[in-house]
């Protein structure tokens, strides 16, 4: 072969592998990483304004979402859909509310968490489920009823909460909690009149009655806040959770996790409520935004 048709075969060569290199690295840059997120059948209610949150936490921290809405699984079921993640491309798990889906026993799913190949992060409200990471996102809950407390001169409390709700009775035990360490006196039977006792309500209520009832109201965190309730003055304060930072920060602590950093989640921050701030421009934009 003469000297000339080597060196256009050298070049010729060299310019394919370097297109090669190319198309590789452009492949790899544009692969995302996947989240698999899980929630049940029927979360729809609990989950739109977190949804908003994951969505554009992962179009931020550039990872692509898996959702699945599964029916209630076994202990089988739920150790086939975890390990099957991995298998489908998937290099986290963001479990929403397991406690609605989970039917197996609480031994069986930490030993699963602790045997998943992928970095998981759990929402949930049910003590059974404290297991791996996991958050509910009140841990602020105790931070802003102190003052409140204080503020009533350790005056007597009224804790109402629906029982068939994880959520309202974990609502419940952070606010048994703060008033115990605030010394505060505190019943949980809101059946009889007493125009004395703050109401402190965890949660959805229907029981609207009772407000009439009370010295002052302080609702804790419901799904669906009704603000009309400030305006009227049924209500001196609304703790509202922020669903969408919530769901937001799940999304960024598990890339960072998928990337091999060890760092803790950040909850947002819990938003008071009153009828003086409602309409605040900063307020304004939160809530209805």
């Amino acid at each position: 072969m003469k000297l000339k048709n080597k060196v256009l075969w050298v070049f010729a060569g060299g310019i394919l592998l370097v297109l090669l290199l190319f198309l590789e690295q452009q492949f790899f840059q544009t692969r995302k990483k996947q989240i698999a997120v899980i929630l049940s059948e029927d979360a729809v209610s609990g989950f739109c304004a977190f949804q908003e949150g994951i969505y554009d936490g992962a179009e931020d921290c550039a990872v692509s979402l898996r959702i699945i809405h599964t029916p209630e699984l076994s202990e089988n079921a739920w150790a086939e859909l975890l390990s099957a993640q991995k298998k489908q491309g998937c290099d986290g798990v963001l479990l929403f509310c397991p406690e609605q889906y989970y039917t197996g026993s609480e031994k069986f799913y930490a030993e699963t968490l602790e045997q998943c190949k992928l970095p998981v992060f759990s929402v949930t409200y049910a003590p059974a489920f404290f297991h791996g990471a996991y958050s509910d996102g009140m841990e602020q809950i105790s931070e802003i009823l102190s003052p409140q407390i204080q503020g009533a001169a350790h005056g007597a409390f009224e804790i109402a909460a629906d029982t068939t709700q994880a959520k309202s009775v974990r609502i419940a035990e952070y606010v048994e909690q703060c008033l115990k360490q605030n010394d505060a006196v505190y019943d949980r039977d809101t059946s009889f009149e007493n125009g004395s006792k703050t109401l402190l309500v965890c949660g959805e209520t229907d029981d609207t009655k009772a407000f009439s009832h009370a010295a002052a109201v302080i609702q804790i965190c419901p799904e669906q806040p009704d603000y009309t309730l400030l305006t009227s003055g049924a209500v001196d304060m609304i703790v509202t959770e922020n669903d969408y930072g919530f769901g937001y920060q799940a999304i960024a602590y598990l890339t960072k996790r998928m990337q091999g950093k060890n760092v803790p989640f950040s909850p947002p921050e819990l938003r008071e409520v009153t009828k003086e701030n409602l309409f605040d421009a900063q307020q304004d934009a939160l809530l209805f935004e």
